[in-house]
């Protein structure tokens, strides 16, 4: 950026300065224009730098004051006065000088026979040096990142990155386990786990009670990790953000090489003895062995990203899925059972139940609970669950969408199952439903109108069914 100092240091402008405040000095300007407009503080932005000859402003009368304010308080950095024996005034006014001193706006005068125009030009061939410095620089701290990484991994691409930046930098997961160096904090946790669910690829700025901290997705709409930094730093936004971006695209290729977790979860899948168990449980957690363990059950699993939230908090060998149901044990024993509750509330899971067994009878438990709850249609409920959630909400909405929004939506859907359920008899449709069969037909017709299908067609049906299983899921 260009300082305020820079364009008064300007030697063959020979600017004025007349009122000087604090900070104005290393104030970074945006732009540097002229106006005549009274009223001008209703287009700016803050950080301008505003060049007038007091055409539209009475620059010596009662209104300069309010002028003035106005100016300071949109954010302008200084107000420049054109002067000359053909403009408005060859000295700046008294009252504007003691305006400025009031309002803490920093003043300077231009002489003749400088026009604007050359204010403005040395301003922008300033940003334009220092644009081709920033970019100068990311490109070398570019080709540091890419020889790091390629060298020493990850870490010594952050530490590089970490020492550009002169700030602290993390890489972790998209749950914010900790890839190279720690973990982050709680806080952040959770708000990068929120974060990983919501489809799109920009930073985003993370608030908690005592800081602000940027993430960085790395990778496309699914980040496969965050690189995290203060957002509160010093230096170039722009060359900031280069250094950002670089560095999540090196990172992302590392990431994507990783191989896939796989193997079973051998404390939920396979009947282990007591002494094999606790063997499982120190290899897969790291912690000494336990008499029981903390085990949740939640339901409602579509999609793969439950699954995908939860094994990176807690570990592929800590979970379990089958169909819709998804077991997880060790989150309360690592102290990370907060951040299972908040990938499930994402993931928009249900909790079914919280059990406490013995490290030995994990298995036993689990199959058991499966055994007792699965209902008849859960080989295409499970079938069902594995459908893309983006892909099941659009068809849902695509064939049922405007039942849904209809006046007496539920109605008009409680109708359609039972219609599905009794394979479109009338007469047992009216008696499970306590109408009269009139009022089915009218129903049936009322749907068939919103839904534009006849639901005496077999692919109709198979369609509707789909969407209904999909919608409760």
């Amino acid at each position: 950026m260009v300082t305020l100092e820079q364009i008064w240091s300007r030697t063959e402008l020979a600017l004025e300065v007349i009122v000087d405040s604090a900070t104005a000095a290393e104030q970074n300007v945006t732009i540097v224009h002229s106006s005549e407009l009274p009223e001008v503080d209703e287009w700016l932005a803050g950080g301008e730098v505003l060049l007038t000859i007091g055409v539209g402003q009475d620059l010596s009368g009662e209104t300069v004051r309010d002028y003035v304010r106005r100016l300071k308080a949109v954010g302008v950095h200084a107000l420049g006065i054109g002067l000359g024996s053909d403009l408005p005034w060859q000295q700046v006014p008294p009252g504007l000088v003691a305006a400025a001193e009031e309002a803490g706006l920093a003043l300077f005068g231009v002489p003749e026979p400088v026009p604007f125009v050359a204010v403005v030009d040395a301003f922008t061939r300033m940003r334009e040096a220092e644009t081709n410095r920033e970019l100068t620089r990311a490109s070398s701290a570019a080709r540091r990142f890419a020889t790091a990484l390629a060298a020493r991994g990850p870490a010594a691409l952050v530490t590089d990155l970490a020492e550009t930046l002169k700030a602290p930098v993390r890489f972790v997961s998209p749950t914010g386990r900790a890839l190279s160096g720690e973990d982050a904090e709680d806080d952040v946790r959770s708000a990068l786990i929120e974060e990983s669910a919501k489809p799109t690829a920009g930073p985003r700025l993370i608030r908690t009670v005592s800081r602000i901290v940027e993430a960085v997705p790395i990778g496309g709409d699914r980040p496969l990790g965050w690189i995290l930094t203060p957002a509160e730093v010093a230096g170039s936004p722009k060359t900031r953000a280069l250094l950002l971006s670089t560095a999540s695209a090196l990172l992302a290729m590392s990431l994507a090489d990783l191989p896939v977790p796989s193997g079973r979860a051998l404390l939920f899948e396979a009947d282990l003895s007591e002494d094999e168990a606790r063997g499982e449980w120190t290899r897969a957690t790291g912690l000494a062995p336990v008499a029981t363990v903390g085990m949740r059950i939640f339901g409602g699993v579509r999609g793969d990203l439950a699954e995908r939230l939860i094994s990176d908090i807690v570990g592929g060998s800590l979970h379990t899925r089958t169909g819709s149901l998804l077991g997880v044990i060790g989150a309360r024993e690592r102290g990370l059972d907060a951040l299972v509750t908040t990938a499930a509330e994402v993931a928009g899971l249900d909790e079914l139940a919280e059990k406490r067994p013995p490290l030995g009878q994990l298995h036993h438990t689990w199959m058991l609970w499966r055994t007792q709850h699965e209902s008849e249609a859960s080989e295409v409920r499970a079938l069902l669950s594995a459908v893309d959630e983006e892909a099941a909400d659009r068809f849902v909405d695509r064939v049922l969408g405007e039942l849904f929004r209809a006046r007496g939506g539920q109605e008009l859907l409680e109708t359609l199952r039972t219609y599905i359920a009794e394979s479109g008899t009338r007469e047992r449709i009216a008696a499970q439903l306590g109408i009269h069969r009139h009022t089915v037909r009218a129903r049936l017709a009322k749907i068939e109108t919103l839904l534009g299908r006849d639901l005496s067609r077999a692919e109709t049906l198979q369609a509707v069914s789909l969407a209904l299983e999909l919608a409760e899921i």
